[in-house]
């Protein structure tokens, strides 16, 4: 895989975390106009998560205003009762099922050994499925510049940490929390997302081993 092949499938990777993270934050009409945006990264880098791509668009066609969302969004990740879709990784991996265990402070680890902070305004748990999709869109910066700094060592190792967060978070977990707002959800919003959000992943998984298969050959 030649520089330019490997930037320009990141820059596609980059804006699809980002913008499927904005798709967890609390709904606002900026992040439905930016989450427009999906289709075309998903066009080229995962056919298959795209499908439901176009139908979070046409729900966002015939949508007046946010209020629908809002309640939902609450219904599903915020409470104040028994949450129907929990939106954190310790929830699904902790045998108690239980938010801020183990798996959460090896999410906080790993922030840290990559040289991030929770923002101050981030008021969630830190392995929050916004979160840790926005974590995965740093790794793939990072990437981007080891890359333009043409260190092959460096742009490894930003492959096989983004490999390893899949492998012990995002891709374990997210499975079941797809299944759980598909099941729970009152808007299809919400379920196209979460479908989305699983497909993407899994196929992204496959894309990084294809990718470091690549690299290392060169």
């Amino acid at each position: 895989m030649n520089t330019q092949d490997f930037f320009d499938l990141e820059y596609l990777r980059l804006e699809a975390y980002r913008l499927l993270a904005d798709g967890y934050h609390r709904p606002e009409q900026s992040l439905l106009d930016g989450l427009g945006n999906l289709k075309s990264c998903m066009e080229q880098v995962c056919t298959e998560a795209g499908k439901y791509v176009n139908s979070i668009q046409a729900d966002i066609a015939v949508m007046v205003g946010t209020k629908n969302l809002e309640v939902d969004y609450a219904r599903l990740f915020v409470g104040p009762f028994n949450l129907l879709a929990p939106p954190y990784g310790s929830v699904y991996l902790e045998g108690e099922r239980r938010v801020m265990g183990v798996s959460t402070a090896d999410v906080l680890k790993r922030y840290q050994a990559a040289g991030l902070d929770v923002a101050t305004g981030f008021k969630d748990a830190a392995d929050h499925i916004a979160a840790e999709l926005e974590f995965m869109h740093f790794l793939v910066f990072k990437a981007m510049e080891a890359a333009n700094q043409d260190d092959g060592d460096h742009i490894v190792t930003c492959l096989l940490d983004q490999q390893s967060f899949l492998e012990d978070h995002l891709g374990a977990w997210v499975p079941e929390f797809t299944g759980n707002v598909v099941d729970n959800a009152m808007t299809s919003f919400y379920q196209n997302l979460a479908q989305a959000t699983e497909v993407f992943i899994k196929d992204d998984y496959h894309m990084i081993s294809s990718v470091l298969t690549s690299w290392r050959s060169n």
